[in-house]
């Protein structure tokens, strides 16, 4: 027997509450002295840990359009944490990649961000960290592979149309 009407409705009171905690530490952490908005850090952490990429992957990743993309990395290419290339196999396609700026622009928000949920839950242990890492981490990947799932078609077209 599985899990209750009741309990998936607890986990999706979880879910939401964690998602809306997340989004106002981020806030509270966010210092913006580069005139960046939150969702750029994501990005720019995203392509630290992906390595140079194209926006068309980076869109589909992160199950938005490329128009949102594109402007997300034109502002961190204003302000020089990324940085664009020629794609060597099709030259109309750009390649990006954060720069050595973004990336010590990324450890420092990291630190802050680390330093503050560090002093929020100062009584967990690292076992109880690690639990947690592992149960959120399992939670997102089977979220994004039913995502992926559902909305591949729809996702397609859109990514089609932007080419």
């Amino acid at each position: 027997m599985g899990p209750t009407n009741n309990e998936w409705v607890e986990l999706v009171r979880q879910l939401r509450a964690l998602g809306q905690l997340s989004q106002t530490a981020l806030h509270r952490t966010w210092r913006n002295d580069l005139g960046l908005h939150p969702a750029a850090a994501g990005l720019l952490a995203e392509l630290a840990r992906r390595g140079e990429c194209r926006i068309t992957e980076l869109a589909h990743r992160r199950m938005v359009d490329v128009s949102v993309i594109s402007r997300q990395i034109a502002q961190l290419e204003r302000v020089e944490l990324v940085a664009r290339r020629p794609d060597p196999g099709d030259r109309r396609v750009a390649l990006v990649h954060a720069t050595e700026h973004g990336l010590q622009t990324l450890d420092r928000w990291r630190c802050e961000q680390v330093d503050a949920l560090r002093e929020a839950l100062d009584d967990w242990d690292e076992p109880a960290v690690r639990e947690a890492c592992a149960t959120l981490g399992a939670i997102n990947d089977q979220l994004r592979r039913s995502l992926t799932r559902t909305t591949e078609p729809a996702q397609n077209d859109l990514l089609e149309g932007a080419r």
